[in-house]
């Protein structure tokens, strides 16, 4: 595995993993990234998803992909890890060698699921990063938790869904959420006054406010797990599993550069005759555009009335026909050409809504402002290649990087610890001259990373690839924890699915035994 990756950054310098080992030459955890999934990153590393939830190979090691989404509403990767253990300290070392690998540039927002480990390691690697919650998570809890009122209120599932889905603004959500938790005697619930403290994480009418790609959950991680199956399964060696991800990511590229051909040499088909429409065809992707032309098609069926002028900003109550809920307030500069509305799906998704291309129309402007056509959702979006030879060296060399320097020492180490224990006179002789390198280092004066010269960096990440490098290293699989009977899901499952799953093999085991008491009743 580590010959493998010496070997791709020696192919592509673009190429960047990090590793650590246990004190007796084990590998704990790895991370690794290509050029082309760098490079995505610096286009639509806005969102990221991480989701450490699925197994696939035979250690039984976590592995982590980091997913985000391109201008062709496509999951792509950003990197993976294998992790040994899921603990705070773990996950911070991940987040940070992701980060570097990502040239420092932190996401705007991240999505995960609601583990304590993961969100405290966010918090202090992405401090300035919005961090939600995966509401679907959280949402596939509630039968668990509510059950008993499920049973005893037929209407409790409809009223608490539109709590939580229906409300638009945080003053319409804490309204039906005190209602609701009234109605039904629901104010001392543990769970519930949990989730409420965490709200602003994963409630659409506090998240939609921050730009997420029009992502809530973080089942895109998930889907490009049950694409991984294809590919991996909990028995594959670790030096087959790095080389099957790279079919995974060339494929992943494969659908990408169908989907920019399409994009390229088709022509959208026009359902309206406004201006707009044409324009967004010759701008946006495929996908996204269909997106934009859903929302301008459904924008005939709303209505509005204005309300007032204020400072130049005309407001306006917006509203299917012959429908006064629900209500959306649409605010517009007609100088600037600037509008928001209360749905925040411009500021969420990035695209804009109905309701304010509705006001757009009647107000006869027939050009998107600039500021409304993001650049991550166009087909000029990727104005870098990662084949381009130029750009992934850059990616490589430009970068100050203590984990690669941390990397390159520590390979020499390994090699230099097995010849050092051949004798007892290597290993003397060695020890001593730790001691005084130590001695050394200690005294050498602090350089900042900033003050180190180009060509220092050049020269320590070219020893990786060396001849003394490629020497045979005793980088050891990671413990294997045998377990009985049949392998371990790949994917890890809830308490709830878990108790599911107890209750149908019960409920089997219950129906077998009663369909042999009968058969043999009789008989003597």
């Amino acid at each position: 595995m580590l010959k493998y990756f010496q070997k791709r950054q020696s192919d592509s310098p673009g190429f960047f993993y990090a590793i650590q080992m246990d004190v007796e030459g084990h590998l704990a955890n790895c991370f690794w990234v290509d050029a082309r999934s760098r490079i995505a990153y610096k286009n639509f590393g806005d969102v990221v998803l991480f989701d450490p939830t699925y197994l696939t190979n035979k250690y039984k090691m976590s592995f982590v992909p980091f997913t985000g989404v391109n201008n062709h509403h496509q999951s792509i990767l950003f990197g993976c890890s294998l992790l040994w253990d899921e603990t705070e300290e773990t996950f911070q070392w991940l987040l940070h060698t992701w980060q570097e690998a990502m040239f420092g540039i932190s996401p705007r927002t991240i999505i995960t699921d609601q583990d304590a480990a993961i969100t405290n390691a966010v918090a202090k690697v992405f401090p300035n990063s919005a961090h939600h919650f995966c509401m679907w998570h959280i949402e596939k809890k509630i039968p668990e938790y509510l059950s008993h009122v499920f049973h005893a209120f037929d209407d409790f599932k409809n009223k608490f869904s539109k709590c939580l889905h229906c409300t638009t603004t945080p003053e319409e959500f804490e309204i039906a959420w005190i209602d609701i938790m009234k109605m039904y005697n629901l104010e001392e619930h543990i769970w519930l006054r949990k989730i409420y403290t965490i709200r602003e994480k994963w409630i659409p009418a506090y998240v939609r406010t921050t730009f997420c790609a029009g992502m809530s959950t973080t089942q895109r991680s998930e889907s490009m797990n049950k694409y991984f199956k294809d590919y991996l399964n909990s028995s594959t060696p670790m030096s087959v599993f790095v080389t099957q991800y790279d079919k995974v990511v060339d494929a992943r590229y494969d659908k990408v550069r169908e989907k920019d051909y399409k994009t390229k040499h088709s022509k959208a088909i026009l359902k309206t005759l406004y201006p707009t429409e044409d324009e967004a065809a010759k701008i946006y992707t495929r996908k996204i555009f269909q997106k934009f032309q859903e929302e301008l098609i459904q924008s005939q069926k709303f209505i509005s009335e204005k309300i007032e002028v204020q400072d130049g900003i005309h407001i306006y109550k917006v509203h299917l026909f012959q429908r006064e809920t629900p209500t959306y307030i649409v605010r517009l500069n007609l100088e600037l050409k600037n509008a928001t509305c209360s749905c925040h799906k411009f500021e969420f998704m990035g695209i804009l809504c109905r309701h304010v291309l509705m006001i757009v129309i009647k107000k006869q402007i027939h050009s998107l402002p600039p500021c409304y056509l993001l650049d991550r959702w166009t087909r000029y979006a990727t104005t870098e290649k990662a084949n381009d030879i130029s750009s992934a060296g850059s990616l490589a060399y430009n970068l100050k990087s203590s984990t690669i320097w941390f990397n390159n020492i520590m390979t020499h180490s390994l090699g230099l610890s097995e010849r050092a224990t051949r004798s007892e006179k290597h290993y003397k002789f060695t020890y001593q001259k730790l001691l005084q390198l130590s001695k050394e280092l200690d005294e050498l004066p602090y350089e900042d990373n900033d003050n180190v010269c180009d060509d220092q960096v050049n020269e320590s990440n070219n020893d990786l690839n060396s001849s003394e490098q490629r020497e045979k290293f005793s980088l050891l699989d990671p413990p294997c924890v045998a377990t009985k009977g049949r392998p371990r899901s790949l994917r890890m499952k809830s308490g709830l699915e878990s108790s599911q799953k107890v209750k149908r093999s019960s409920s089997l085991k219950s129906k077998r035994e009663t369909k042999i008491r009968k058969k043999g009743k009789g008989v003597r």
